[in-house]
């Protein structure tokens, strides 16, 4: 199931398509990487499931989020990529997801993750914080 984009980036700043500006402010939703996937590199599929009840509720309510992953194990960026692909996958018909951000661990690998999970989400926007929570960069 394709989902049509609603965002856009433009000037490092969110759009809807239409051309309105969209506030950053409260759309972050963190998901820890150790609860999308566990010790033995199996995925919590029961976390994936309630995680997408969740989305889906917010899309009840005209809510709109990015998916703002913890990196919060000890393996590479490949490992971490394959996870939230993963996790796309699993909420790939919430409309309510603008995006993933880009944790800031795997930064100089952002252009692999992003391939990774655009190529079958090319609806998401991506972002990185950067200076703390004071700058948003977005892709």
């Amino acid at each position: 199931m394709k989902l049509e984009r609603l965002f856009k980036v433009e000037n490092q700043k969110l759009y809807t398509m239409a051309g309105e500006a969209v506030s950053l402010e409260g759309k972050a939703f963190p998901v820890k990487w150790s609860e999308v996937e566990g010790e033995a590199e199996e995925y919590k599929e029961d976390f994936l499931a309630k995680l997408r009840d969740q989305l889906k509720a917010l899309e009840e309510k005209g809510q709109f989020v990015f998916i703002e992953p913890i990196f919060d194990k000890n393996a590479g960026y490949e490992q971490f990529t394959a996870a939230m692909k993963h996790c796309a996958r699993r909420i790939k018909d919430c409309v309510s997801v603008i995006g993933f951000a880009i944790p800031e661990e795997i930064f100089d690998q952002r252009a692999f993750y992003i391939e990774e999970l655009s190529a079958k989400h090319q609806q998401y926007c991506f972002f990185i914080r950067k200076n703390g929570e004071s700058e948003l960069v977005l892709y």
